[in-house]
């Protein structure tokens, strides 16, 4: 019996593993991007791939280094294709969106209709730069890779903020120190791990700008020298070292230093918002009491007897008159 169950799991790993091969892909390139997609994505997958050079071009020339190496996408037209090809490779792999593969440079991503399209970019373009610094860097802990992923992706933003001093003020923390080779095993705490990764790429952008640009102008000047497909790569500790004048350990003492005052601010935003979503309600209960108020006064006015209309308007003119006659009695 078991060796039946062993017979019908590898013939089907072997058709899963020949599946790829039976698609008739459609290939065709723009700029420096080679595409691979089933027919019935093509049209979409155009308009995305030209909107992702775009945003390449940016942000190559926001670091100064350009990469001379092509860069492919293969779009797997159905979720069995990439269960198929995520199978064994990690949890975080499995239930991904997209993910790079280093032993064959190659960027998979699930089909259009798979996804958000609004996201479906942004989602590409956070492979492509794990993509860009597998390119260009050696030995690069893995924060690094997944926080300039988010960060430079635009998955870095308010609820960033929110969500990390939420983590933080109910006592979630980890270390850039534990965090350079290994995802946690605790699912609980990747997204604590994505965010501790933005934040730190954001220290190191913000905080430490002039050595931040100082280590991606050594990193462009190594990697220029690349000629006939001979790439010239930075080892990534040596090179931080020399820019930010500190180790790897270093960085990550001081980080966690900065990262107390996220502890606190959990409360304060949550206080803000709750002021923030009260302040329509406060306007409107003074609107209509200011208008309660307007509407009394002109009640009054209105219910006023018709006598006392009457004696202010003879007192008004027995006043005018006594005003006239003053100057003959004076005479």
């Amino acid at each position: 019996m078991l060796d039946r169950i062993r017979y019908i799991l590898i013939i089907a790993i072997l058709l899963g593993s020949t599946s790829l091969f039976s698609i008739d892909w459609v290939k065709w390139r723009y700029g420096d991007i080679r595409v691979w997609a089933a027919p019935k994505d093509t049209a979409y997958a155009n308009i995305i791939v030209k909107r992702l050079h775009q945003r390449i071009n940016a942000f190559q020339m926001e670091l100064g280094v350009y990469p001379i190496s092509p860069l492919y996408i293969k779009i797997l037209p159905n979720r069995m294709e990439y269960r198929m090809l995520t199978g064994g490779k990690g949890k975080i792999v499995e239930s991904s969106e997209a993910f790079y593969s280093p032993g064959d440079r190659v960027i998979y991503v699930r089909s259009p209709d798979q996804l958000p399209l609004e996201s479906y970019d942004t989602v590409l373009m956070h492979e492509y730069i794990h993509w860009f610094l597998d390119e260009t860097l050696e030995n690069v802990p893995l924060w690094f890779h997944e926080g300039m992923a988010a960060y430079y992706s635009g998955q870095f933003g308010f609820q960033s903020y929110y969500n990390f001093s939420r983590y933080r003020f109910w006592g979630f923390r980890l270390s850039l120190n534990d965090m350079t080779a290994h995802y946690p095993a605790d699912r609980g705490y990747w997204e604590m791990f994505y965010l501790t990764s933005s934040f730190a790429i954001d220290n190191l952008q913000s905080r430490h700008n002039l050595q931040w640009q100082d280590f991606w102008d050594r990193i462009g000047f190594v990697y220029n020298r690349s000629a006939n497909r001979i790439i010239m790569k930075t080892d990534f500790i040596g090179v931080f070292n020399a820019s930010f004048r500190m180790s790897l350990y270093t960085y990550s003492k001081q980080f966690d230093k900065t990262l107390g005052r996220f502890t606190w601010q959990f409360p304060l935003v949550g206080i803000n918002a709750i002021i923030f979503s009260l302040l329509p309600f406060v306007l409107f209960a003074a609107w209509l009491k200011s208008r309660r108020k307007m509407k009394s006064m002109a009640d009054q006015v209105n219910t006023l007897p018709d006598e006392d209309i009457y004696s202010e308007e003879e007192t008004s003119e027995s006043e005018d008159t006594d005003t006239a006659e003053t100057p003959e009695e004076e005479k």
